[in-house]
This record gives C-alpha cells, structure tokens and sequence, in this order.
C-alpha cells in the first residue's frame, strides 16, 4: 500500500544526469587529473586530525559502514518488508543493493586505484575507488529515504528520518577519509553511484509499481 497521496514522480533523468556525473568522475580519477589531486589535498586538509576524540568516533563508527554490516540490514529490511507484504519494496531495495555492490566491484577492478599510502587506522583491502562503504551506505539510506517518503505518513517523522538516514552516509563518508584507508574522491564517487542506482531503481518501481496502482485508485 502506497501512504503517501503525492508520491515523488519517478524518472530515468535525474538518474542518466547522475550517471554522466559519475563517468566523469571516474574518468577523471582514473587519468589521475590534477582537478582530483586538488580535491583530495583540499578536503583531507579540512577533515583529518589527531584530535582523540575524532579518532576514536571514526575508527568506530565506520564499521557501520563494512560489507557484512550493510548485508545484514539490507537482509533485514528486506524481511520486514516482505512480512509486512510490501513485496514490490522490498524487491527494490534487495535490487538496488544487489546491481550497487555489482557494479561497484567492476568499477574497483576496471580502475584500480591504490589505497592512500598513509598509515591506515583502520584495516582496509582492495582498492580504493569507490569507496566500497559510501557506495553501500548510500544506496541502503537512499532506499531508507524513498521508503520513508513513500509509507510515513506523519510530516513530521517523515523530515526527521530523512534527515537521519541522510547523515549516516555522510558521516560513514567522512570516517573513511578519516582513517586514511580512501581519498575524498573515492568517497565522492561512492554516494554518486549509490544516489545513481537509487534513482534508477526508483525509476523502475514508479513505472511498474506505483503508476499502475495511483491508476487503479482513480479509476475507482
């Protein structure tokens, strides 16, 4: 059941426009542009420190951002979509989280960005670009968010759990850079193409699933 009157119109634009963005992006990681060089030095300038307290906050809290972590609550949301019978949603969010963390495995090899060579605080394997975490954190909490928009009904909950699911991204983003296991663009690129794979599948659950549905209601 969809519980929201007005639910945001799904279109493949905003998702195409996202997925030029990232091309670009990652053309230019991969040629190793000096506009990349200059967007890490800038933000890792800003970000890092040796404050303990900040060390301490992100060498903890971007472990909620690790593969196992992000699979086991896509699993279960996938679960209490599906036992509350919203099968159509819990079929996008296992979709998006499946092609995201695909795509995101080609791309890591296809480019093949080293680590940054400073001490990592955390361990970190693989390579760099995208990061792997911002990638999985984004599609999970941009899924978090259209299922908000969609089944919340309450104004006021629904603005206070977007603003929620969107933080946890951002601050996994910023403890990556933190630890020193990705650069900014890797991050960068992460939430493109987690944002990038939401929209899309957005794009397809309002074509199939909520369309047909306002279509019924009104010819009712």
């Amino acid at each position: 059941m969809i519980n929201t009157e007005n639910p945001p119109r799904g279109s493949l634009v905003p998702a195409s426009i996202f997925v030029v963005i990232y091309a670009v992006w990652a053309l230019l990681v991969s040629s190793g542009s000096h506009i990349i060089t200059m967007f890490d030095n800038a933000v890792v300038g800003i970000i890092c420190n040796n404050n303990p307290a900040n060390v301490a906050f992100a060498t903890l809290f971007t472990n909620l951002g690790n593969t196992s972590v992000i699979t086991i609550e896509t699993i279960i949301l996938f679960i209490i979509l599906i036992t509350f019978r919203q099968y159509a949603y819990a079929w996008f969010t296992a979709g998006v989280m499946i092609c995201a963390n695909g795509y995101n495995w080609i791309i890591k090899h296809a480019v093949e960005r080293r680590r940054p060579t400073i001490h990592h605080l955390v361990y970190a394997d693989g390579y760099s670009f995208p990061s792997g975490h911002s990638v999985g954190s984004a599609a999970l909490f941009g899924i978090l968010i259209v299922l908000t928009i969609l089944l919340i009904r309450s104004k006021f909950w629904k603005s206070l759990l977007i603003i929620i699911w969107a933080l946890f991204p951002i601050l996994i983003g910023y403890t990556r850079i933190f630890v020193h296991v990705h650069y900014p663009s890797d991050v960068l690129g992460g939430w493109i193409e987690g944002i990038t794979f939401v929209l899309l599948g957005y794009a397809f659950l309002y074509r199939y699933y909520i369309e047909p549905k306002m279509l019924e209601r009104h010819q009712e």
